[in-house]
């Protein structure tokens, strides 16, 4: 008997890492056969002048590299509910959960159900919390994922790197992964938001933007941007704070030249006005939500939503580079969140980046950033 179940369990074991073998070679695949597509593309031939990352040195531009977008994006949700320690969080448990699941993606659609899955993940017809997953795939995802991937291949071009859209990918893929593990944590089973995650929308992203006219629209008629937070590693505990992936559009009204329709998107959104003045500075002042805590729908799915409280927003940039932002919510942790990029603060010639965030314990957290450095430092105590 006990010779028996040695052997169910190595079966199970070895099963185990099939799958996670199988997910691997996949996703590898999946990832070489977009690089070559996408390498081959003959509509993608950039302008002399780069659409995303311009290679300023000052505002959120001067902070963006490939690390940064890790930081970022990748463990974008700890901001919401999750430990902001990232030395702990079951990062290779939950990326081999994922994979897993990216290996035989039909089996755990099939089960989820697939007019569940089109409802709740591709098909932008469920419009209460508990059905509008598909929400933060347009916008996160693809939009905001595509617009990475030419950012990053802009950087990789500017620093003189070979093949930069094969690094933009590279990095895209690690970024995605460490993001979805995050949040798959230690939870096993069937788990269909990462097969449409990745699948559809993050590689969607990239296809969709390696070609000029998408660039061109959403870079030149909608403003996007990247306004992501500057990460800073915690002095007292090595905790990763003020990290968080965000983007901005503003849309110019057809009657005026200098007031937009603006609106600000990540794990807070708000929506609201921008004003221009002529010598390419912005004021943008907008009204919305902000998540604050995760909502688990259904455990033998893993489905989760966001509860979501008021948030106010005030952003001052440059051409787009965001130089400041304020904002001010209900949440317990980083009520009040400022944030001040390189190029307002000068100390001879060094410009830092500079954050505070206060929470609603009295307690609070600040830090500084350098362009020439992914990550910053903080000081104080925090979640």
């Amino acid at each position: 008997m006990q010779s028996q179940i040695s052997l169910n369990s190595n079966t199970g074991k070895g099963k185990r890492e099939s799958c996670y073998r199988q997910g691997v070679f996949l996703l590898l695949l999946t990832i070489a056969a977009i690089t070559m597509l996408i390498a081959g593309n003959p509509l993608y031939a950039q302008e002399s002048e780069p659409y995303f990352y311009k290679g300023r040195d000052f505002g959120s531009e001067a902070m963006f590299n490939p690390i940064f977008l890790i930081l970022n994006g990748g463990f974008d949700m700890i901001q919401v509910d999750k430990s902001r320690d990232i030395w702990s969080l079951p990062i290779a448990a939950g990326g081999r959960h994922v994979l897993k699941n990216l290996a035989d993606p039909f089996g755990p659609i099939h089960r989820y159900g697939w007019g569940n899955f089109m409802k709740d993940q591709v098909i932008p017809l469920g419009l209460s919390k508990k059905d509008g997953q598909w929400w933060p795939n347009y916008t996160l995802h693809l939009v905001g994922g595509g617009m990475e991937y030419t950012a990053l291949s802009e950087w990789f071009q500017h620093y003189k790197y070979p093949s930069p859209r094969a690094w933009a990918i590279g990095t895209l893929a690690v970024q995605h992964m460490v993001n979805e593990a995050t949040e798959n944590g230690t939870y096993e089973g069937d788990n269909v938001d990462p097969i449409a995650d990745i699948y559809l929308f993050d590689i969607g992203g990239a296809i969709l933007f390696s070609f000029d006219n998408i660039n061109e629209f959403f870079s030149k008629t909608m403003n996007l941007a990247d306004w992501s937070l500057q990460p800073s590693l915690s002095l007292y505990d090595g905790h990763l704070h003020n990290n968080g992936e965000f983007f901005s559009v503003k849309w110019k009204f057809p009657f005026s030249d200098r007031w937009h329709l603006f609106y600000y998107f990540g794990t807070n959104g708000v929506g609201g006005l921008s004003y221009k003045w002529e010598d390419g500075s912005a004021l943008s002042v907008g009204v919305g939500m902000a998540a604050s805590k995760l909502i688990m729908l259904n455990k033998v799915t893993n489905k989760q939503t966001l509860d979501l409280v008021w948030n106010l927003g005030v952003f001052y940039d440059i051409d787009n580079s965001l130089m400041t932002s304020l904002s001010i919510t209900k949440k317990t942790d980083y009520a009040v969140n400022l944030n001040i990029y390189p190029g307002v603060i000068r100390i001879g010639k060094f410009s830092p980046g500079v954050w505070i965030a206060l929470n609603r314990d009295g307690t609070s957290i600040a830090g500084v950033c350098a362009a020439w450095s992914p990550v910053g430092i903080a000081y104080g105590r925090g979640r």
